[in-house]
């Protein structure tokens, strides 16, 4: 994960870093993203490259110049791009394109409740405009809290007219940065969050009946995947061990919502040999006393470990109400069979 800048052109009300709207601080250099990008690639492996801020295309020249590394070099990597899309125009959008880089979209509601939370709303709505005139399929990432879990729905139906979308994923919040503060966003109630995701999924059943690209949910996917075939035993990449996040000073932690916490530092692209005693707490055991009789025991997608770091108390069991929520739905509408 590759953070070219902790700037953002936004005021997010839950940001995660804390850093005041387009604060002037240095981006990444490209010297320090091909030293990364070196790193990840030094065995030879595939891996995937996730281009991250603050806004990661307040940097354009050094997004380009890391698509050209990978692509010249013919380097094993994907990449994709999380973005505002503010700074998204139908040049970038070609660059993008023509890099092979999926796009991923910040996006927590319609255009008003975007606005109220992130700001930027028309910019982002007509960034996704532009994306489809370009044929350019992407996907929704919107962060759950107790200002949007009620109308997850709506951003459902804002996004049916979008013939490129894709694909919606819901982060459940972090309290961290910003979002620790008791002014701002929390986490959403176990009843506001069933009640929310089970809109969201009769929703979009009923817009993808009407679809010629569905809209997928992330963690429906995940669920039905995990309950079929068996967990994947880590939640993400972060809790096996098997990723790094990199600030634009070349530092290194596991995620990028851990990035500038004391405790997960892992060291400098020159000296990182602590990592393994961090991911190994990272990737600890997440089993709570709720998962005796759920039906996802021991099949479960797991839980994402910065939340229980930050979150802690009663908020790091969210995600039992999210796949709970979502498997009960699916073995009611027949796409489960317990």
């Amino acid at each position: 994960m590759l953070v070219l800048t902790r700037s953002c052109n936004l005021s997010c009300m839950y940001c995660y870093e804390g850093v005041p709207e387009c604060e002037d601080v240095a981006g990444m250099s490209l010297a320090t993203a091909e030293e990364a990008i070196m790193l990840a690639a030094e065995s030879g492996d595939p891996f995937h490259l996730q281009l991250s801020g603050g806004e990661p295309l307040l940097e354009p020249d050094t997004l380009a110049g890391v698509i050209e590394i990978i692509r010249s070099r013919r380097l094993p990597a994907t990449i994709a791009l999380q973005t505002n899309g503010v700074l998204l125009d139908r040049e970038m959008i070609r660059l993008l394109k023509n890099g092979g880089v999926s796009i991923g979209l910040s996006v927590d509601g319609p255009p008003r409740l975007q606005e109220e939370l992130r700001g930027g709303s028309r910019a982002s709505y007509g960034a996704m405009r532009l994306l489809d005139e370009e044929g350019v399929p992407f996907r929704v990432t919107a962060v759950v809290s107790d200002r949007n879990v009620r109308k997850l729905h709506l951003l459902a139906m804002s996004l049916s007219g979008f013939s490129m979308v894709s694909g919606i994923a819901l982060d459940l919040l972090v309290r961290k940065g910003r979002a620790a503060g008791p002014a701002f966003c929390s986490p959403p109630s176990d009843a506001d969050l069933q009640q929310g995701v089970l809109q969201l999924l009769e929703t979009l059943c009923l817009l993808n009946r009407e679809r010629a690209r569905p809209i997928e949910l992330r963690e429906q996917q995940l669920v039905t995947k995990a309950f079929r075939f068996g967990s994947r035993r880590h939640y993400c990449a972060a809790s096996s061990g098997a990723s790094l996040a990199v600030t634009p000073e070349g530092l290194l932690y596991p995620c990028t919502q851990t990035m500038g916490d004391e405790s997960f530092f892992l060291g400098t692209l020159h000296d990182f040999g602590s990592r393994e005693t961090v991911f190994r707490t990272l990737s600890a055991d997440t089993r709570f006393s709720a998962c005796d009789g759920c039906r996802l025991d021991g099949r479960c997608p797991g839980e994402c470990p910065s939340r229980l770091v930050y979150n802690g108390g009663h908020q790091d069991r969210l995600c039992c109400t999210l796949y709970r929520t979502i498997l009960d739905y699916c073995v009611q509408t027949g796409d489960i069979i317990p």
